[in-house]
């Protein structure tokens, strides 16, 4: 009699451990079931906020960004060329034109049609020979240009944002751009840092802040 008690007694245990294991793993699979959709709300959330509002990154279009302020056209106005070196501003032109050609989501467009205005001055090519400082080529500077820029919206007259000290330096990592991009007369390293000041103010085209 004893050992049916004992043995119902284990029964029982093992029925209740059983049922103990069976409810905590349901309460698991609900926590991470909940905390998975949670993660994934989130995920949904933030790629939503990203697309409507992109604030300082870049406003998407498949695969080319947009310009800012929904304008379709641009002008490039002519480069002021304040530095030492002749040529700058046409190597300039070409460089940021052929950046452009490649997004089919902007439209080059006169100055006096286009919906924004772009304005760029270089204001100092500092070299080896002139400008910079023996500190800077003893740590590898080749080359520092520094420009400034304004991005004019036409139809509101309103300036979209403008960059007062653009800054592209070019050290002894760098590689050398090999391919001449103008008639000009420019070192390989020279050609190099205006392609990357190019690339700084096409980048900074399409961001909104």
């Amino acid at each position: 009699m004893d050992s049916r008690r004992i043995v119902s007694s284990l029964q029982k245990t093992r029925h209740i451990s059983s049922q103990a294991n069976l409810q905590n793993f349901k309460q698991f699979s609900v926590e991470f079931l909940l905390k998975t959709r949670i993660f994934f709300l989130h995920c949904f959330i933030g790629i939503t906020l990203l697309l409507l509002f992109p604030g300082c990154g870049y406003v998407l279009e498949g695969s080319n960004p947009v310009l800012p302020n929904e304008a379709r056209t641009l002008a490039i106005l002519p480069i002021q060329n304040q530095t030492f070196k002749a040529g700058l501003e046409t190597d300039l032109s070409q460089q940021l034109n052929r950046l452009l050609r490649s997004n089919s989501s902007v439209k080059m467009a006169s100055s006096g049609t286009a919906d924004l205005r772009l304005s760029i001055s270089l204001l100092n090519l500092k070299t080896n020979s002139s400008g910079l400082s023996n500190e800077q080529i003893s740590t590898g500077t080749k080359a520092i240009i520094q420009g400034k820029a304004v991005l004019e919206d036409s139809r509101t007259g309103k300036k979209v944002w403008e960059e007062t000290m653009l800054e592209v330096k070019l050290n002894e990592a760098g590689e050398n751009e090999t391919d001449t991009v103008s008639n000009f007369s420019l070192s390989g390293n020279i050609r190099e840092l205006i392609r990357r000041f190019a690339t700084k103010i096409y980048d900074r085209l399409f961001t909104t802040f």
